[in-house]
């Protein structure tokens, strides 16, 4: 593990998989930490998702007339979860007392035959936790692209504690494959958090669009007296209640599940490109 720190803020990284597996401010655990002895990143705590976050449908996709397919680490769904990075052990780039940076090469198989690199930071100071995931293709042919991170917030008061999430639309899955199946409007639907209210029960494993942003192009989801901050490469963030409920995965994304196949906010990065997936951590 990698140890940070900055004034009231300490972390941890781990080089496996490059996740954030805790996040504390005054001793106060803000991401719900992955303990030791865990093992890789259960329930995908904390880690990184790409070349793809979430599912892809059976494995397999076509991209500029050339089928793939990639294996499936879902049987239950036949889906590919959550990328090819997980279970990678990066190659720390840059270290200081408050900041770190990795990079790891995805690999390339039949399946995702491209040459795409990857680099992700963390850096602690006052203000709280700034990570940005890199992603810059390094290779000679257009490569298919999209990406996640996925933390569990802690709820300061259980149920009780005030969600505040200001987007338009969300998407219905299919509750067997947990895929997505139409794209409705927030506004009358249990799903509407554009006004803060208590989590209270709600059941969610719902990706969030059309999300509102402040001048700067700054979307802000509030769990409690955490602030979650996107910018403009987050253009989807989903929200699952796990299994417990002593958390909230709040997982910033630049497009829904399904991309791959679907094309929906899918990234082409050309020869050279990059694309950032930027967001922040505080508190109130």
């Amino acid at each position: 593990m990698i140890p940070l720190a900055s004034g009231a803020w300490t972390a941890t990284v781990d080089p496996y998989g490059a996740g954030l597996t805790t996040l504390r401010h005054d001793g106060r655990d803000v991401v719900e930490p992955r303990e030791p002895g865990d093992g890789g990143f259960p329930f995908y705590r904390g880690a990184v998702l790409a070349p793809w976050p979430n599912r892809l449908e059976d494995g397999a996709y076509v991209f500029e007339g050339r089928p793939h397919q990639v294996a499936i680490n879902e049987p239950e769904g036949s889906t590919a979860l959550h990328g090819l990075v997980v279970e990678l052990t990066w190659t720390t780039v840059e270290q200081q007392a408050d900041s770190v940076r990795l990079a790891v090469d995805v690999p390339r198989s039949d399946g995702y035959p491209y040459a795409v690199r990857l680099e992700v930071a963390y850096a602690l100071s006052a203000d709280g936790l700034a990570s940005e995931l890199v992603a810059t293709n390094v290779g000679a042919e257009t490569a298919p692209y999209a990406s996640g991170m996925h933390p569990y917030l802690t709820l300061d008061d259980g149920e009780s504690t005030s969600i505040e999430l200001v987007a338009a639309r969300y998407v219905e899955s299919s509750p067997d494959r947990k895929l997505p199946v139409a794209l409705h409007d927030v506004d009358g639907s249990a799903y509407d958090f554009r006004a803060p209210r208590p989590l209270d029960g709600a059941e969610l494993d719902t990706p969030y669009t059309d999300l509102v942003r402040d001048a700067d192009g700054v979307v802000t989801v509030h769990v409690g007296r955490t602030l979650l901050r996107g910018t403009a490469g987050v253009r989807w963030i989903q929200v699952y209640t796990p299994v417990g409920r002593g958390s909230l995965a709040v997982e910033p994304c630049s497009s829904p599940a399904n991309a791959f196949r679907t094309g929906q906010d899918l990234v082409v990065l050309q020869p050279g490109e990059q694309h950032v997936l930027a967001w922040t951590l505080s508190r109130s």
